[in-house]
């Protein structure tokens, strides 16, 4: 997958998270910028936003937002693992498909 900067070398994508972000790039490049400098503010700590967690996951699903939205991942020590991106409209439906 193209990308405008490579993410932190902390950074991990599922595959899902790889399909979701060629969508975003393909069909919406303003969109998928924003959500890939989002992502790799937030691999640094540099993202002035908290984390939420979602019930129901384990290990936790945290999500940040980016706009319309939200960036699912956990984190195992250091490094961030992405499971998904999803518009926040998709989120109820699809939220479940980003178990292990």
């Amino acid at each position: 997958m193209a990308s405008p900067e490579s993410l932190p070398s902390n950074v991990r994508l599922t595959r899902r998270a790889e399909k979701d972000l060629a969508i975003l790039l393909k069909k919406d490049s303003a969109n998928f910028k924003r959500v890939w400098e989002d992502l790799k503010r937030y691999a640094l700590c540099k993202l002035p936003q908290a984390p939420k967690p979602l019930k129901g996951f384990s290990p936790p699903l945290w999500q940040i937002d980016s706009g319309d939205f939200r960036i699912f991942h956990i984190w195992e020590g250091a490094i961030l693992w992405v499971r998904g991106v999803l518009r926040k409209s998709q989120q109820a439906k699809r939220i479940k498909g980003l178990r292990r």
